[in-house]
């Protein structure tokens, strides 16, 4: 419920929080699902569509889950291709091996070590055998990192109400060691942030297949 309460006014007082430009990052994930010949693609924590837009207008066919509502009347508009669910990944009801593929931008670090390992299992359930898993993270070389108050290893309130979890090579690999990896790297991002401005960040990534 906090997270929901977060969301809502962080997209209620800023509506297209982070701009109209994707990130690199899904850029790098549209290269792979194209060789990959994926077709369908399941983004939790879409937000109001920046990312799911440069899938949906080149022809995949995209679910989108997001627990803020104000978030998923912002993407009805940014992106009318996106098939929307107003639900936590956690909660929602989905057919098992629905999908090829998970998409998941700068979501899973926002977690405790425990909801972060829920939060990979669910996604696994959800792809098909042999289907695809492509996540984001802030990197422990960003300039957040240790801000605020830490509340389990690298994990920081970094302000009231949100955690972020720092990610280093090792832990991200760790946190998919069940899986086959396929790619990772680790890139310096940057959106147009309706409060701060331009503002650069680090986030590693990670594209692996079930088996």
């Amino acid at each position: 419920m906090e997270q929901v309460k977060y969301w809502d006014k962080q997209f209620g007082q800023n509506s297209y929080i982070w701009g109209d430009e994707p990130s690199i990052a899904t850029n790098i994930a549209l290269s792979i699902f194209k060789e990959k010949q994926i077709k369908s693609i399941l983004i939790p924590g879409v937000g109001y569509g920046r990312n799911s837009k440069v899938f949906t207008s080149t022809g995949f066919d995209v679910t989108g889950v997001e627990i803020s509502s104000t978030a998923c009347r912002l993407a009805q508009k940014y992106d009318p291709s996106l098939k929307l669910l107003n639900s936590s990944i956690f909660e929602i009801q989905l057919p098992e091996e629905e999908y090829d593929a998970v998409f998941c931008f700068d979501v899973l670090h926002l977690f405790l070590k425990g909801d972060r390992d829920k939060f990979i299992r669910k996604c696994e359930k959800l792809v098909k055998p042999g289907g695809f898993l492509f996540f984001t993270v802030l990197s422990e070389h960003d300039d957040y990192f240790r801000n605020g108050a830490e509340v389990e290893a690298n994990t920081f309130e970094v302000k009231p109400g949100k955690l972020i979890h720092f990610f280093s090579k090792l832990d991200l690999e760790n946190s998919f060691a069940q899986f086959n990896k396929l790619q990772e790297g680790e890139i310096l991002d940057s959106v147009s942030h309706a409060q701060h401005g331009q503002k650069e960040y680090r986030i590693r990534y990670i594209c692996v297949q079930k088996q």
